[in-house]
């Protein structure tokens, strides 16, 4: 293995990485999660967070009834 193809694999796991982070917290997750999605799993991570339902914020789980 040379070190162009280590940099290279690396550099896209950290862009795949940045990529989920950024997805995942508009998703309403943390963006480390996200991070480690997408260097993990790449693009097919990616999709995953992109198919995954925004998380209900603790707003909308009271009933209101305080």
């Amino acid at each position: 293995m040379t070190n162009s193809f280590l940099f290279l694999s690396l550099a896209l796991g950290v862009a795949t990485g940045a990529l989920g982070g950024y997805i995942a917290e508009k998703k309403g997750r943390t963006q480390r999660f996200g991070f480690i999605i997408g260097f993990l799993f790449g693009f097919i991570g990616v999709f995953g967070l992109l198919l995954m339902a925004k998380k209900p914020s603790n707003d909308q789980l009271s009933d209101g009834s305080e």
